[in-house]
């Protein structure tokens, strides 16, 4: 008996060195000052329901409730620093949407449209929280992000600063990295769209408004799913679409002296990349035409 409760006490001492890393890993992820066990103090209930369960009730993995273990920390972490301290951790995991009150950094030539993509109602967009693709309810503006990344444009990865911070979007002030939270109220607040900020350019919003009838996500999928159906017989409908796209977006840059990246903004991403998520990869040829391949058949994934 005396063996058995030796072995448990090695075990709690090895299980409180560990978890005092792990709180001493959280707060300096955060950078917090606070003392790890005041930390693990403070969420000590939290840990103890998290602990494993007897046995035959327990259906998660030790790995996994590590993971919720090290998630408690980080979250107790992030309330003992309840101040901005411009890490840059939000910046890169993600652009901000823009808001209906964002007008105004557009009126007051903060942003422009080439710092802007629009993300088109019915779009396919990779949902952080659950690292999904998944469609858009509705039209939203987004900040661009570095290509080949999630970090907002405006991140400066040499100093971990942001170089508009004194005029960020609202959703940037909003948020509060230091104290997770479930961000259905951020989401529910009116969003910035295009009609807001371009209905009244005419002629070119009308143009707008023919190219979203014409090339909406909605219709898009359609074809799509008729594509599906018929076995790529419905192919050239497809083409058709890719080709109006194309030649819409050619006109607004040449006629209205539009630069090219703001073409996004206009008219959302093309539908050449608005495919990708149905598995094609779209190649324009030097004649203008269009080669549709399998994503797989490219090499990619």
């Amino acid at each position: 008996m005396a063996k058995m409760d030796k072995h448990n006490v090695v075990e709690k001492d090895f299980f409180i060195t560990a978890l005092k890393e792990e709180a001493r890993s959280a707060l300096e992820q955060v950078g917090s000052s606070t003392d790890p066990e005041a930390l693990i103090k403070s969420v000590l209930h939290e840990i103890e329901a998290l602990a494993p369960r007897p046995e035959g009730q327990e259906d998660r993995s030790d790995d996994e409730i590590r993971r919720q273990v090290r998630a408690c920390l980080l979250k107790a972490a992030y309330a003992t620093r309840p101040y901005c301290m411009r890490c840059g951790t939000c910046c890169t995991k993600g652009s901000p949407t823009l808001l209906a009150d964002d007008i105004v950094l557009f009126n007051r030539d903060l942003l422009k449209p080439s710092d802007v993509i629009t993300v088109r109602k019915g779009e396919w967009v990779r949902a952080h929280a659950r690292d999904e693709l998944e469609p858009t309810e509705k039209e939203l503006i987004k900040i661009r992000e570095i290509p080949g990344s999630t970090s907002c444009i405006f991140f400066e990865p040499k100093g971990q600063n942001c170089s508009i911070y004194d005029a960020r979007p609202l959703q940037c002030r909003q948020q509060e990295c230091w104290d997770p939270q479930d961000c259905d109220e951020i989401r529910d607040q009116a969003v910035l769209n295009r009609a807001a900020l371009l209905s009244e350019t005419r002629p070119l919003w009308d143009i707008i408004l023919r190219h979203e009838e014409r090339c909406s996500c909605e219709e898009l999928a359609r074809v799509m799913a008729k594509l599906g159906a018929t076995r790529g017989q419905a192919v050239e409908e497809l083409l058709e679409l890719l080709r109006f796209d194309q030649h819409v977006r050619s006109f607004i840059k040449e006629n209205f002296r539009l630069a090219a990246e703001a073409m996004d903004f206009f008219l959302g991403r093309s539908l050449s990349q608005a495919v990708e998520p149905y598995g094609l990869r779209v190649v324009e040829e030097p004649d203008g035409s269009f080669l549709l391949t399998m994503l797989d058949d490219a090499g990619d994934q």
